[in-house]
Formats: structure tokens, sequence, C-alpha cells
């Protein structure tokens, strides 16, 4: 099937994807959650702040290293794709440098390489440093690291278009990368936290729990109340109408992705009303690790939850819009 997770090219997209969404989300993180709850605790949690940085810096750099790797190759096999041709053709006869020297994706890839690079070099001057980084140095990482995942609209469907159309459909979907990085990118490394607090159980660990999930809580009403506009715009952009929906495979398969979302949103919705206020309760008392321990379940389910987005994601990008399809028919 041309649109099956077996398919080179959307496989290429899906490790892409997810990569760089976790390489922001990591950077993210660290830059609203992870490091202001580890100031207000002091040296209080100090194994624990050390065995997530050395977790958090391996996921980094593997998902990085795979992010460079699968741009490659999505690059080599959208050339083929392109003029017909075995993939080792494509890269024996310049077929591969035309496409990155010529092209619009070719500018957006070597403009997402340069924030790559600068963000690679961020975060090694910031290990330099033994974790004793400057604000304005954590400012910077972040913003480039938002720039490596939002630089990916280029990539999608939003670069089709002409005019103001196209300027507002790319605004959408940078939006919503950003959104996807603060959100779904966030979660590996809440539940790395969560995991760590649990198991060393340091003095404070139950109040920078919940100090983590509060402020992790914050950011994904923004980044739902993100998701949903820019969502909306694009839906209205590629889908039209519920014809669209319903009538074509692009449609039914974006309903299915909302529909991981809405699952996503509902469980985020019971941590928030349920489970926190349960863990600020709970400070100091044996039930606190109980509490922990059902964020950290709750987390892991909405990242199954968002590896299912993901991959979802990789299909429709190779795939004409609802709204193309359906004019065709008529």
């Amino acid at each position: 099937m041309e649109y099956s997770l077996i398919n080179p090219l959307v496989a290429v997209r899906d490790i892409h994807f997810g990569s760089t969404v976790i390489v922001a989300g990591i950077v993210f993180f660290d830059f609203f959650v992870a490091s202001p709850t580890l100031r207000t605790t002091g040296s209080q949690l100090g194994t624990t702040a050390a065995a997530l940085r050395t977790c958090t810096a391996l996921a980094l750099w593997i998902s990085m290293a795979l992010s460079i790797v699968s741009g490659i190759a999505w690059l080599c096999l959208l050339a083929a794709r392109i003029v017909g041709k075995p993939i080792e053709d494509v890269i024996a006869d310049g077929t591969v440098w035309i496409v990155l020297s010529q092209t619009q994706f070719g500018f957006a890839w070597k403009l997402r390489f340069l924030f790559g690079v600068l963000l690679a070099a961020c975060l090694l001057a910031r290990r330099a440093k033994n974790h004793v980084t400057p604000i304005w140095q954590e400012v910077l990482a972040a913003l480039l690291a938002g720039a490596y995942l939002g630089s990916l609209s280029f990539a999608g469907h939003g670069e089709e278009g002409l005019g103001l159309e196209r300027n507002l459909h790319l605004a959408a979907d940078f939006l919503h990368l950003i959104a996807v990085g603060l959100w779904l990118g966030g979660l590996i490394p809440l539940a790395l936290f969560l995991l760590y607090l649990r198991r060393f159980r340091e003095e404070a660990w139950v109040t920078a729990a919940g100090d983590a999930a509060c402020r992790f809580s914050n950011l994904g009403i923004i980044a739902v109340a993100t998701l949903l506009v820019s969502g909306t715009i694009n839906v209205w952009f590629l889908v039209g109408s519920m014809q669209g929906f319903v009538g074509t495979s692009y449609g039914r398969l974006l309903l299915l992705k909302i529909t991981l979302f809405a699952a996503m949103v509902c469980l985020a919705g019971i941590n928030r009303e349920y489970l926190l206020p349960r863990l600020s309760g709970e400070i100091g008392t044996n039930p606190a690790s109980r509490t922990v321990q059902w964020l950290l379940r709750s987390s892991l389910v909405e990242i199954v939850l968002g590896i299912g987005i993901i991959l979802i994601v990789g299909m429709l990008g190779i795939m004409a819009p609802a709204t193309d399809m359906h004019a065709h028919l008529h």
C-alpha cells in the first residue's frame, strides 16, 4: 500500500519528525520545567538532578543524530521519488544535490541544518560549563530548538500555497510544531524526572514532583490551546468540509489522529484535576509515592498515544490533502 508504514519515505519521515520533537522537547522541558524546579530545591536533589541530566543528555544526542541521518535519508528518498530512479542512482548522478541547491525543500533543509549545528554548539557550550549556565544561553538553546523543530513546517503541505494563504498556513504549521514539542516532546523528560524522583526519594522530592508536574501542566494548557487553533486552520486548508473528513482516506486518517489527540487531552485533564491536587495535599506522606506513580503511568500512556500520532503524521505528509482529492472527484 502506497501510504503504509513500511513505505521507506513514511518511515524516514516518522523517524525524523519523532527525533526532532524529542530534541526540542528535552530542551524545552529543561528550560521551562526542570531547571526552575531544581533551582527552588537547591542541593536537596543532587542525585536526581545528576541522573536526569545524564539520561536526558544521552536521549538528546541520540535523537539529534537520528534527526540528522533521517533528514539526509529523507532528502535522498524525495529526490528518488521526484525523478523515478533508485536511490543509489540519484546520489551518483547528482540529483540529490540539485534538489538541495535548487528547490524550496532543499533551502529549508540547509536552513534546518544550520539551526541544528548552532543548537548542537550551544548545548556543547552548556556542558562545558558544568551545568552552571547563564540564562541567556538557556534562552538561546530554547530558541534554536524551536527554530530547528518549527522549520519542519517548510516540508509540509503549507509550503504548497501562494501569497497570504501560504503564509497563514506556514505560521499555523510552525506554531503547531512548537506546541507538539512543548507537550509531546516534554513527556519523555517528565517521565524520567518523575521516575528518578520516586526512585531516589531525596529530601523535598514530593514537592519537586508536584512543582514539575504543575509547571508541565501549565505548559500543556498553552500547547493544547495552540494545537486547537493551529489545527483548526490546517483542517480548513487541507480538509475543507465534513465530506473531506469522511469521504477521503486523508480525512479518515486525520480523524484518527484527532481521536488520539483527544485521548491525550482527556488524560492530561484527569491529571490536572485529580492527581495534581492530591499530590499537593500529600507532601511528606506515603500516598504521594502512589500519586507520582500514577502520574508516571499516565505520562507513559500519553507517550504511546503520541507515537501513534507521529506515525499518522508520516503518512499524511506524503498524501494529497482531502481538498485536492475531493476536487478531483468533482
